[in-house]
């Protein structure tokens, strides 16, 4: 008998796995600047990333609502935060309206 795969669209797995959030170029690269800001390990931001992107792939071909943890919310606000700036706008501004 096979195991179970953990992945059933290994394609789309493969594509989300693969994207680079990290710009090694940068000043301060994404998965550093995630452990200054969360008192992380750099060890602890790259595991956190991981599980964001485990957690990307999860909503893609979930048919029901999906909750992060506490790490996998902190990487989706960093990101939004740098690569999604009308994002934050936007959040910013229905924040300061309940």
């Amino acid at each position: 008998m096979n195991p179970p795969r953990m992945f059933t669209n290994e394609d789309l797995w493969n594509k989300i796995r693969e994207f680079e959030l990290d710009d090694h170029e940068a000043q301060l690269p994404f998965s550093k600047r995630l452990a200054r800001e969360n008192g992380w390990s750099l060890t602890y931001s790259l595991r956190a990333i991981h599980e964001y992107k485990k957690f990307m792939y999860l909503i893609c071909i979930s048919d029901s609502p999906q909750t992060p943890s506490d790490e996998v919310d902190q990487v989706w606000h960093l990101h939004l935060q740098i690569y999604c700036p009308k994002v934050k706008y936007l959040t910013m501004e229905n924040s300061e309206h309940p």
